[in-house]
């Protein structure tokens, strides 16, 4: 005899024990209740438990997971505090192998107790009645108040009668088995508001603009100047031109023109100025100030836009000493790594364009953060080029180290050049260049409770809690438990906030016994969306054991000593006391085996690390 054999054969006897000294010499189950019929669809009648009429003059015995089935589950999505409607169907089911069917629905009524996430109200202890195969029920639940974010199951009974299909055996008894449901409910959000002082303020990195090409015109010409201001988080309410000492156009209609909008993410610009006539050929930048709303407060930042323009040619000995500006400019940047995170080392290569005609010398670069977000790893944040020909484009590379406490957003890195043309005249500029950082995601599975115990063609559940370690939302979270002995629904979480916790509970069917040989391996399988919108995958292992399905002759013995062990022999308060103690130990002994079980393989396995 093999110890599933044995366990099963162990647990059938001693249950048998717990149901005769329960019921006495009478041989019946008494539930009582008080009918109160409020409709129902066809065959349909609902109740509500008060605890004077008997539901039922036969025996209310365990049945089989497999005898019913639900379907046509619709549910709806709650509040903590609100209400979280199910509704579903109950099938009943036909067993071939032991040669019966279900002949009833009886009645379904939701599982009541404190550790419940809904409220118990009078729709806690509503019976649905059935008249035949198939019963249609709907209950509608209020989630209490203190319920966080997640997925809870609502527990139902449903009760049933047999019927034998070749007339080989007669049913008398009501059979139950429980079936559960998860409801999403939406916890409340803890709103901290922030000092009455402290205003919203503009980031460079909040607002960008989206151009096609460089805009370009001539001394006493048009330019005509087209973009888009964008904004990927907040709606973009005007642009107006920065008119200054350095403007490079003439005070013309569109010099002080402003786009408005309602509010929009992308807001299409189109100014036409005309060109001074003074202007010196080469790059100009032109600002624009935009404004936008920032938590229902308007704040503004300025954004640059370089335009291309072409001077008067001097003549010949007429304007000596007069000469444009050499213009040494970014143009661009790479890294060696797709992602830069926190505390990690970097190269920086900046791509450096000369946009004057001729050479230019003595070439200095200095970078520098705002508050030190980057820091070149050799200590010097300066770096020299002997000169960079007229249009060249040079590559300096710049080896950088990312502070280690650095949030997932971009980070403004200022470049200052200094240089000299071919006269020794010196000459400087600035540009700004935003680097990303992105934090990694971190996920861990606490409170991990697989069923205490899973037999072929039952059902049991898994649970679990997800917590999100990082710094960004897992967004679309689902689990999935995977093994060889059983098959697992996916349950679906939700989102997780940073720092939060989710909760999942997986419905397992047990497939096929668990070979004695075998740790009941299972992958829990957590799929989500990080905050960059990539779907990532996390994976942990445990054990799951399934059993041999246990006979109804088995689990409670025949007839004869069933009649002999239902004759009360000793007082009430004894029996009581003995069934406790046999549960108690029924329980310890299936969890030593399946814990030694769980031992061995581990040791094997670390035997197999150590060779």
């Amino acid at each position: 005899m093999n110890m599933n054999r044995w366990k099963k054969y162990l647990l059938g006897g001693l249950c048998g024990v717990l149901i005769a000294s329960m019921v006495g010499g009478t041989g019946s189950l008494t539930v009582r209740a008080e009918e109160e019929v409020t409709g129902g669809g066809s065959g349909t009648t609902t109740g509500t438990y008060s605890g004077s009429e008997e539901l039922s003059s036969g025996e209310m015995l365990p049945g089989n997971a497999a005898d019913v089935s639900l379907s046509d589950i619709s549910t709806s999505f709650s509040k903590s505090g609100g209400k979280a409607q199910v509704s579903f169907t109950v099938t009943g089911n036909t067993n071939a192998k032991k040669k019966y069917s279900i002949d009833k629905i009886e009645r379904v009524y939701p599982v009541a107790d404190d550790s419940s996430s809904f409220v118990g109200d009078n729709e806690m202890y509503r019976v649905t009645y059935g008249t035949g195969n198939t019963l249609s029920c709907s209950y509608t639940f209020q989630a209490k108040d203190n319920v966080e974010t997640g997925s809870y199951p609502a527990g139902f009974v449903i009760v049933y009668s047999r019927k034998s299909t070749d007339g080989s055996k007669n049913y008398d008894n009501e059979y139950y088995v429980n079936k559960s449901i998860s409801l999403k409910v939406m916890g409340k959000t803890v709103v901290t508001e922030a000092p009455a002082t402290a205003e919203p303020t503009a980031k460079d990195d909040e607002v960008y603009l989206r151009m096609g090409t460089t805009p370009t015109g001539t001394y006493g010409g048009n330019c005509r100047i087209q973009f888009a201001a964008c904004s990927k988080d907040y709606k973009i309410t005007s642009v107006v031109p920065v008119i200054n000492e350095n403007f490079p156009f003439e005070s013309t209609s569109d010099a002080y023109k402003v786009v408005r909008s309602k509010g929009s993410k992308a807001l299409d610009c189109s100014y036409l100025f005309k060109v001074k006539n003074n202007v010196t050929t080469g790059y100009q930048g032109v600002t624009f100030k935009i404004t936008y709303l920032k938590k229902n407060t308007s704040v503004t930042t300025e954004k640059t836009v370089n335009v291309e323009l072409q001077g008067k040619k001097e003549k010949k000995g007429s304007s000596a000493g007069k000469k444009s500006t050499p213009r040494v400019m970014v143009i661009g940047y790479t890294t060696d790594v797709d992602k830069i995170q926190p505390g990690d080392t970097f190269k920086l290569s900046l791509k450096i364009k000369n946009n004057a005609p001729k050479t230019v010398y003595n070439v200095k670069f200095t970078l520098s953060t705002e508050n030190g977000e980057f820091l070149p790893i050799s200590g010097a944040s300066t770096a020299y080029l002997d000169s960079i020909g007229a249009k060249n484009i040079v590559t300096l590379p710049f080896e950088m180290k990312a502070s280690s406490g650095l949030a997932s957003k971009s980070y403004v890195v200022k470049v200052k050049s200094e240089y000299e043309d071919g006269d020794a005249e010196g000459y400087s500029a600035g540009d700004d260049v935003s680097v990303p950082v992105v934090l990694p995601d971190r996920i861990s599975l606490s409170d991990i409770m697989p069923p205490d115990m899973l037999c072929v063609g039952g059902m049991g559940d898994m649970s679990l809690s997800i917590n999100n370690q990082g710094n960004g939302n897992l967004n679309n979270v689902t689990v999935q438990c995977k093994g060889e002995d059983f098959t697992g629904e996916e349950a679906y979480v939700g989102n997780i906030a940073a720092g939060a916790t989710g909760y999942a509970t997986v419905p397992l069917t047990g497939t096929q016994v668990t070979p004695e040989d075998s740790d009941g391996s299972c992958t829990i399988v957590v799929k989500y969306e990080n905050a960059s919108g990539e779907k990532k995958k996390y994976k942990e292992s445990t054990y799951v054991y399934v059993m041999e399905e246990m006979d109804e002759s088995e689990m409670w013995g025949d007839e004869e000593i069933y009649e002999e062990e239902s004759k009360p022999s000793i007082p009430l308060a004894a029996k009581i006391a003995i069934v406790v103690v046999v549960v108690i130990i029924v329980i310890i002994v299936v969890r030593c085996i399946l814990k030694k079980r769980r031992l061995k393989k581990e040791e094997e396995l670390m035997d197999d690390e150590l060779l």
